[in-house]
């Protein structure tokens, strides 16, 4: 294997109306009623109040998230979108291109580089990476998060379909990104590191 193909797969590696019978039981319906010398009765409207639907819809409505909750939740929905779209990207159901509203600068050069010499040497993927935030730091127009990447289920393969996989791959390992604020951003952030640590998650 060449030291290139060794280097992509150490990458690679680190990078879902019961309905209720009507009674037909015997005689049922049979009996003659009696006939009844009661005085009609007549029954009392009994009035209902209704809740108005504008308190019903603010009962049921989600917390409004904190600047600082928002930027989190922004920023961990970053990574995972970021992650799918390299998964598409590496397994040829994308164009790397899905990783742009997401990255850019040295993270989003990394991968296109990544993928076109995956490309070149006919390396063939399967399989998708998932990312779960451990920590994120939000400093203003910049934020740092620690994820745990699991590449278990990612396969390689050359032409030949050997794998390029090594054996000592670690599937969860700590990942590193920095981040920057952006309006341009499809979530108002993109990732412009991104670096493993080559160390597992639980470790």
């Amino acid at each position: 294997m060449s030291s290139t193909r060794i280097r992509l797969a150490s990458l690679v590696a680190v990078g879902m109306l019961a309905l209720t019978g009507c009674s037909d039981a015997p005689g049922a319906g049979s009996t003659t009623p009696a006939p009844s010398t009661a005085a009609p009765t007549t029954a009392e409207p009994v009035a209902t109040t209704e809740a108005p639907a504008d308190d019903a819809q603010t009962a049921s409505a989600p917390p409004e998230l904190s600047a600082e909750e928002q930027d989190e939740a922004d920023i961990e929905e970053t990574l995972q979108l970021y992650t799918v779209a390299l998964s598409d990207a590496f397994n040829g159901d994308e164009s790397i291109e899905g990783i742009y509203p997401f990255s850019r600068d040295a993270a989003r050069e990394k991968w296109v580089t990544e993928v076109m010499a995956a490309q070149a040497q006919e390396l063939s993927f399967s399989g998708t990476m998932d990312v779960e935030a451990r920590e994120v730091t939000v400093g203003g127009e910049t934020a740092e998060a620690v994820a745990c990447l699991d590449v278990s289920a990612v396969q390689a393969v050359d032409e030949d379909g050997n794998s390029v996989i090594t054996e000592d791959r670690l599937d969860r390992t700590l990942q590193d990104y920095v981040l920057e604020r952006d309006d341009s951003a499809q979530l108002g952030w993109y990732i412009v590191e991104d670096t493993n640590r080559n160390e597992p998650c639980d470790g």
